[in-house]
């Protein structure tokens, strides 16, 4: 008889590799050119997950930032070695809407590069820092796709503090930039009370209970569409150093730290985890594809979205997906 396990979709985990210090949008947080005269963190946590995950037979997405991965390629090395996918967060953890797209642009791919050159291996997708697009600042889908990134990971699909497109499609989909197509793999959100929200990521993981995320989770696979979780190494280490942060941004930072690795356990130990490389895996005929030439593919027809962002407007073409 098929296991639970067995019947799922399939689900994608990641994790962010930054470090305790990397908090966006305030003024509490260190400065770059400070940063390497601080204690890292991270490698100690990455290692523990490292183990989780092989422990439950998982699979993951690291995005790197590539300041961090200048700094410790053994890690970088370790997850890549674990079977588990090197994806970019950029390099210097900046948010887009702050820098203008021509910085933005020379970050992401000089982050690429570093990543690449510690593989040995191409590096197709990327999450911005903060998951930092909203409406005035679509141009992130083109700057991603002409740095060289196949996928993006960046939208997040609700009301976010650094970003937010509401009114995105929240399952994976196609996006047509002045670059080429690219596939975009949402945050997972679901619909509560009217209102789309995230249960299984970041401060919200750690505030969501687990009752609450499990009916989560069930809704999304009810809807055919997979579970991404996302989670930075600090947030399943209450022993890291603070940031003398303001009452609401501390609250969202450190609040249920505690919380965070039990319920890790519990996803690795009940769902199936790839990663996100294997979920762009199943868009990549209609990335490829134009109105010319989709039939010359070969599988069973499905609706997929594809957001044009030189015309914001979206529009639904029948391809073939495998």
């Amino acid at each position: 008889m098929e296991s639970h396990r067995e019947r799922e979709p399939v689900n994608a985990f990641t994790c962010e590799l930054e470090d305790w210090f990397h908090i966006l949008d305030t003024d509490r947080a260190p400065a770059m050119e400070d940063w390497s005269r601080l204690p890292l963190c991270a490698e100690k946590n990455v290692d523990r997950l490292l183990q989780l995950l092989e422990d439950n037979e998982a699979r993951a997405t690291f995005f790197c930032l590539g300041w961090m991965a200048e700094r410790m390629p053994g890690l970088v090395r370790r997850c890549q070695e674990a079977g588990h996918e090197i994806g970019s967060h950029g390099y210097g953890h900046l948010l887009s809407y702050t820098v203008g797209s021509d910085v933005f642009l020379q970050d992401a791919i000089r982050s690429k590069k570093i990543l690449e050159d510690i593989t040995g291996q191409e590096v197709i997708g990327f999450r911005s820092p903060g998951f930092a697009v909203k409406n005035n600042n679509r141009w992130v889908f083109d700057v991603v796709a002409e740095a060289g990134y196949r996928y993006d990971a960046s939208v997040f699909p609700a009301q976010h503090g650094h970003g937010g497109l509401c009114e995105a499609d929240p399952a994976p989909h196609v996006i047509k930039t002045k670059g080429g197509s690219l596939i975009e793999i949402p945050s997972s959100t679901i619909k509560l009370w009217g209102r789309s929200v995230c249960l299984f990521g970041g401060g919200y993981l750690r505030i969501s209970p687990l009752p609450l995320i499990r009916w989560g989770i069930r809704r999304l696979h009810r809807e055919g569409r997979p579970l991404v979780v996302y989670v930075h190494p600090r947030e399943f280490d209450p022993s890291h150093p603070r940031l003398p942060l303001k009452w609401r941004r501390r609250f969202k930072c450190y609040v249920n730290l505690r919380s965070t690795w039990p319920k890790l356990k519990w996803l690795c130990e009940h769902y199936r985890f790839t990663t996100m490389k294997t979920l762009a895996a199943d868009l990549e005929p209609a990335r490829q594809a134009s109105p010319a030439d989709t039939k010359g593919l070969e599988g069973p027809r499905q609706r997929v979205t594809v957001v044009d962002v030189t015309k914001r407007s979206p529009v639904s073409r029948q391809v073939h997906s495998n």
